[in-house]
């Protein structure tokens, strides 16, 4: 994908140093950089934290991008590693420890619903959140990008490096899981659990948000 010239010019001076154009380039992404943090922060107080990282990292590796890709999908491949080295990093962790990390706490609304309401609403976005961080880190991205940020199949796939078929496989066997766990059922052990990825999933069909099958 070409850039048009504004973006490429906007590229180059961060290349070369530019706070200020670097805080433009980025910022457009921001929100779905923290919402993509928090399906692998263990809790969403440490979802800020897990974000500035990641754009920490974007920053220093800035002048490795060659307009091989758009900008957008190295953006993403960029956070995405940076995410799944501290889910494995965590993991490692905490298979370390006797105890559990703790529940997050559900945050009180502040509109005007009743208190009643407003726990039910934080409550089952909690749980969806929480259900989200148990998928398979390659299940999780699939879902969150797809469905939560609304990117295309041939985004995901390009973010991924996996075929379009991989991501529908994903996509599909994610929701599934992501649908059991909501049930209340916990998921089960499975390699990708740890960490690991790429594993080439059979194309099957999917019923999501975004375009190009």
């Amino acid at each position: 994908m070409v850039e048009n010239d504004e973006l490429r010019a906007l590229i180059a001076e961060a290349q070369d140093g530019s706070v200020r154009a670097f805080e433009l380039l980025i910022s457009a992404h921001l929100p779905q950089v923290r919402r993509f943090a928090r399906a692998f922060a263990p809790s969403d107080s440490d979802a800020e934290d897990l974000a500035q990282e990641a754009l920490v990292k974007v920053y220093k590796s800035l002048r490795s991008f060659r307009f091989q890709s758009s900008f957008k999908t190295w953006l993403y491949v960029v956070v995405r590693n940076v995410f799944y080295d501290a889910a494995r990093s965590r993991a490692g962790r905490e298979r370390s420890q006797e105890d559990p990390l703790p529940e997050d706490h559900v945050r009180l609304p502040s509109s005007q619903e009743s208190a009643d309401e407003g726990i039910a609403r934080a409550e089952e976005r909690q749980k969806l959140w929480n259900a989200l961080r148990q998928l398979p880190p390659e299940f999780r991205t699939a879902v969150v990008l797809f469905d939560v940020e609304g990117h295309t199949y041939e985004e995901v796939a390009a973010i991924e490096s996996v075929a379009i078929g991989t991501v529908k496989s994903r996509l599909s066997r994610g929701r599934a899981l992501l649908r059991t766990l909501l049930a209340g059922e916990r998921a089960p052990d499975s390699p990708a659990n740890t960490g690991r990825t790429g594993t080439q999933d059979p194309d099957v069909s999917s019923h999501g948000r975004g375009s190009g099958q």
